[in-house]
């Protein structure tokens, strides 16, 4: 009997699987974007026109501390693509993992982020860095949010389901950092990580690429709350 339950679920999950593989597993914002923009920005191509928007290097050394005022002040955050290795070496196992992310992906990641930000922090709109978007107007009330991939699981639904223990795990974890666009001070960072390894039918792909979003931009929110007095 517990056989014939998982083979039916089975006949279930692989309809679904290709839905969300045409996108069905994509809600709100991102199923309103993940067509637009010109073929090279979808493909996860360069196109040349980061630099127009976000020139901040990665920020080096602690966060700056800022007064509740100017963390009151900021109003919009450029989303860059998160990088893969520093300096191009892979120093562990984790990078290595990291390295095999598709570029494709890394879109998929950045646009998911910057739809969550404004759904996590109030008061702020968000734009992401490449071919067809907008830079934010005032870099003195901008921010920049970038990171680099530490590690990468793409994950396997059905081997979440019917192996379990850990087996089709996904995560996703990104050394996140937030400065500030006008000066490129660090205005904070943080190890985001996000692990998928069971849910309902074993729990879907997509639905851990919205959890890990929403923990970045939940470090968005939280790091513009000022401290206690």
């Amino acid at each position: 009997m517990k056989h014939c339950r998982r083979l039916a679920v089975a006949c279930l999950l692989l309809p679904m699987a290709a839905w969300a593989q045409q996108g069905g597993g994509h809600g709100g914002w991102w199923g309103q974007v993940k067509d637009d923009g010109p073929v090279a920005a979808q493909q996860g191509e360069s196109t040349g026109t980061e630099e127009l928007h976000a020139a901040v290097p990665e920020p080096a050394g602690p966060a700056v501390p800022l007064d509740r005022a100017t963390l009151a002040s900021f109003e919009c955050v450029e989303v860059r693509r998160f990088e893969t290795t520093s300096g191009g070496f892979i120093a562990s196992k984790e990078e290595a993992r990291a390295a095999t992310i598709p570029a494709g992906r890394l879109l998929d990641i950045q646009r998911s982020v910057a739809g969550q930000v404004p759904e996590k922090a109030r008061g702020l709109r968000s734009t992401l860095v490449g071919e067809g978007w907008p830079a934010c107007p005032d870099p003195a009330r901008a921010l920049v949010l970038g990171g680099r991939l530490v590690d990468y699981k793409a994950g396997n639904q059905a081997l979440r389901y019917f192996v379990g223990f850990g087996a089709g795990a996904q995560k996703f974890a990104v050394d996140v950092w937030l400065a500030r666009k006008s000066d490129g001070s660090l205005v904070a960072r943080e190890e985001v990580v996000d692990r998928k390894v069971g849910g309902w039918i074993g729990g879907q792909d997509e639905k851990g690429l919205e959890d890990f979003a929403e923990k970045v931009a939940g470090f968005v929110r939280d790091s513009l709350r000022p401290g206690p007095p």
